[in-house]
């Protein structure tokens, strides 16, 4: 099979189409069912379910999204200086909990 150089890289929309011969094999109706195949027509054909652009979109949006939240670190920073900041004990051990909980379910 030959590559086709004009082939757009990940990230960017998909042609629908590969084109390309070859002698014989089998053309994917999309579905994972083996019923329905049917002989190759000489051209190679490409079927991306719709889940692929929202993975993309998802992703690239994931990307956008700082690490770090400055705003709130500086509201929180502003607080401490000041001695306004209290910390819920209550919160932070249940907090504390969870994590180890979640430390020893990998292990």
């Amino acid at each position: 099979m030959k590559i086709d150089p004009n082939l757009q890289p990940l990230g960017e929309s998909q042609p629908d189409r590969v084109s390309g011969k070859r002698n014989g094999g089998v053309t994917s109706t999309g579905t994972s069912h083996t019923t329905g195949l049917r002989p190759a027509t000489g051209d190679d054909t490409v079927s991306l379910s719709s889940t692929h652009g929202d993975v993309q979109q998802l992703t690239t949006a994931l990307q956008n999204v700082p690490e770090v939240r400055t705003d709130k670190v500086n509201a929180l920073q502003q607080q401490v200086q000041s001695g306004q900041y209290i910390p819920d004990n209550g919160k932070l051990a249940d907090a504390l909990l969870s994590e180890q909980a979640s430390l020893k379910s990998k292990a």
